[in-house]
This record gives structure tokens, C-alpha cells and sequence, in this order.
């Protein structure tokens, strides 16, 4: 929530009449206090929900949506900046799936459908991304990174991962210029087959790299399903840090150990580009700042 010009007044200590002028030290720790409360974080409106199927998620995931606002189409070009896009991963072809990598810039694109603003970026072990396939065994159940059954589809019917690792950065660029950072109100993920306390973890960071939120995502049954997200009141997320899961999958079929998770859908805010989303310091707030610096200065001169 925006800090309050009042708030910042009402933070300040209560100077009783001195007998002699205040020490410049107290009038420094003013403008401390008034410096803090302005740098506050914004307050961010989580969401979190975890179930065997995508009933038991629905209404959660209804309530991300509509927090980040209606719809956008996916075209190069700037949308309605309170609206969102969003990712489901059917639409890529078979030549970006499982057993090929996808690349991490597939939805920057200039290109229609492609163009969502956003790119992912391999951390730590991680070494590129995938998206299963749609093959079926003869039983009809999904292949799903080469373990049929494994996973659970949020809108199947293909699932998101990285590879090699199990944690990436998320990364928004303008719509309609690709190379132009962006940053967006909210973002949220679901995840599937999340056994691990603590296991997979989503963090939130503003364009001077500043920690804004951390969510542990909700565990789910077996095969189950969670949704996790962040939507905030005023700041903007230029990079999404997730860990998923404490098993990496290497190839198909194959994986470092036993509690892999994959993705599905992915919600985000309208990117908007950082260079025209700066917000100036309220006019009271400098003000503020320019009337302590002032007395400061009147204090020091007179000493």
C-alpha cells in the first residue's frame, strides 16, 4: 500500500521544546525515517492453492485472473496496460517439443501468438527448456517428458520444464519492441506434482534487482496441482526466480532424482516497458525531503 504523506510525518519522532537547538544528529534521523517508510515495499496480494485436479485449483486461479485484469492478444504491439497474457503451451509445434528444446525467447517475438513479452533465461545447472510432447501410449496416457502418467495437465495438453536444473529467471521485454525491458504488476504459474516442503519456490525482484515477495508453492498429491502467484499494488516485477522442484530432468525419461515438477499455465501482467513506467517521488514526500535537508543545512550553518 503507497506510504501516506500523514504516515510519514506520524513516523517522526516528537521533538518537546529543548533548551538548546536540536543536535543535527536528530534531524538526520528524521529524513532516515522518512527515507525508510518511502522504500517500503509495495503490498503484494498472494495467491496459493493446491489439489489432486483442476477443480480443486479453479477458483484460485479465476481470482489471479481476474487481479491481473482481462485478456490481451498476443500481438507486437503494446496492450491494455491492466490487463494480462497468459501461456498454456499447447500452440507450440512439435519441432520446439520434447524430445528438442524449446528456446528461451520463443514468446519474444515480433511474430503473432509468439508475441507475449517474456523469455527465460537458465540459472544455476540449468541448460535449456522443454515442452512435452502430445504422443500417447497405446493406453492413451501422455507421454509427459518421457513418463507417462507422471504429470498432471492444468489445460492439456502439453507441460512446461527446464532441463539439466531446475531453476530459471523469468524476463519480460515490451511487446512491441523485443529488446526493451519491461516489467509487469503480477505473475503467477501452475505447477504439478509438487512433493517436496520447500522444494519449489518463486521469488519476485523489481528492475534494480530489489527483492519484492518470496512464495513457497503449496505441495499437491501425487500428480496433483498448485497455482502460486503475486499480483502487487504499485511496483512492477522485472524478474521472476524460480526453483522447481529438487529433481532436474535430464532427458527424456530420465531425471536426477525423485520429486521432478513440471509447469503449466502461465499468467502475467501487460508487459510495460521500464524505460516509460519510472515513478516520480510524490510531490509531498519531496517536499518533505527538501524541508529536513534545508533545516539541516540552517542547523549546521548556525553551529
Amino acid at each position: 500500500m503507497p506510504i501516506a504523506f500523514t504516515d510519514i510525518i506520524a513516523a517522526a519522532p516528537v521533538f518537546r521544546a529543548p533548551a538548546r537547538r536540536a543536535p543535527a544528529r536528530r534531524i538526520a534521523a528524521i529524513a532516515a525515517i522518512a527515507l525508510t517508510a518511502m522504500a517500503a515495499p509495495a503490498a503484494a496480494v498472494t495467491f496459493s492453492a493446491a489439489g489432486p485436479d483442476v477443480a480443486s485449483i479453479q477458483p484460485e486461479v479465476d481470482a489471479l485472473r481476474a487481479a491481473l485484469g482481462t485478456l490481451n492478444p498476443n500481438l507486437a504491439e503494446a496492450g491494455d496496460p491492466n490487463g494480462r497474457r497468459e501461456i498454456n503451451w499447447d500452440g507450440v509445434p512439435a519441432a520446439f517439443a520434447d524430445p528438442n528444446l524449446l528456446p528461451g525467447d520463443f514468446f519474444n517475438a515480433a511474430t503473432p501468438g509468439r508475441a507475449r513479452g517474456i523469455e527465460f533465461r537458465p540459472t544455476g545447472d540449468t541448460t535449456g527448456f522443454a515442452v512435452s510432447s502430445v504422443e500417447a501410449d497405446d493406453s492413451g496416457v501422455r507421454e509427459a517428458f518421457g513418463f507417462p502418467g507422471g504429470f498432471q495437465a492444468f489445460s492439456p495438453e502439453r507441460l512446461f520444464t527446464p532441463v539439466g536444473g531446475t531453476t530459471f529467471d523469468v524476463l519480460f521485454f515490451d511487446p512491441a519492441d523485443q529488446t526493451t525491458p519491461a516489467g509487469v504488476r503480477g505473475f503467477g504459474a501452475i505447477f504439478t506434482d509438487v512433493e517436496q516442503p520447500l522444494g519449489t519456490v518463486m521469488e519476485f525482484f523489481d528492475a534494480d534487482d530489489r527483492l519484492l515477495e518470496r512464495l513457497v508453492v503449496a505441495l499437491t498429491p501425487n500428480r496433483g496441482l498448485a497455482v502460486a502467484g503475486v499480483v502487487l499494488e504499485t511496483e512492477l516485477i522485472a524478474r521472476v526466480s524460480i526453483s522447481a522442484g529438487t529433481a532436474a530432468f535430464l532427458e527424456n525419461g530420465s531425471t536426477s532424482g525423485p520429486d521432478s515438477v513440471a509447469l503449466d499455465d502461465f499468467f502475467f501482467g501487460e508487459p510495460i516497458a521500464l524505460e516509460a513506467a519510472d515513478v516520480p517521488l510524490p510531490a509531498p514526500a519531496a517536499m518533505l525531503l527538501a524541508g529536513i535537508a534545508a533545516l539541516g543545512m540552517r542547523r549546521m550553518r548556525k553551529g
